[in-house]
């Protein structure tokens, strides 16, 4: 089997720790999860919690909230992937904003497959930019305004 550039951590039996997750996930991509984590934690009461999501998946955060989950966080070979999932209110707003989000946010949400309720958007974030388009997201997802942002 081919090894993906962005393998993710599929060691079921071998739960990381948070220093195993950073050293995956590289110094650029650290910074950017870091920042990603602060937002989460500042703006949002839901308790990040870390499983594994299968061989397809490996290990992630997903933060929930009773039964309600805000996003997931993958961490991969020097990048992470974030998944939110957007329902039919949310994708018009993400369309109203799409001019806002990069070329590589665009097409993401473009491509997505449309499920009777919704879309789920897998985001790799290698750049700032990147992760700006996740907050965006996460904000239309919630619908409410931060006390946070990346600069």
């Amino acid at each position: 089997m081919k090894k993906s550039k962005y393998a993710r951590l599929l060691d079921g039996d071998k739960k990381p720790s948070e220093r195993d997750i950073l050293a995956t996930i590289g110094i650029r991509g650290a910074k950017l999860w870091k920042q990603l984590k602060a937002f989460l934690k500042v703006n949002f009461d839901f308790k990040p919690e870390l499983i594994f999501g299968g061989q397809k998946y490996g290990w992630c955060y997903k933060y929930r909230r009773k039964n309600k989950t805000l996003c997931v966080l993958f961490p991969e070979a020097k990048a992470f992937s974030v998944l939110v999932v957007l329902g039919k209110k949310e994708m018009a707003r993400f369309e109203e904003d799409y001019s806002k989000f990069n070329r590589n946010t665009q097409q993401l949400f473009k491509n997505a497959y449309q499920y009777h309720d919704g879309k789920w958007l897998y985001k790799r974030v290698l750049h700032k930019s990147d992760l700006r388009d996740v907050l965006t997201v996460i904000r239309i997802k919630r619908g409410r305004k931060d006390r946070g942002s990346i600069s």
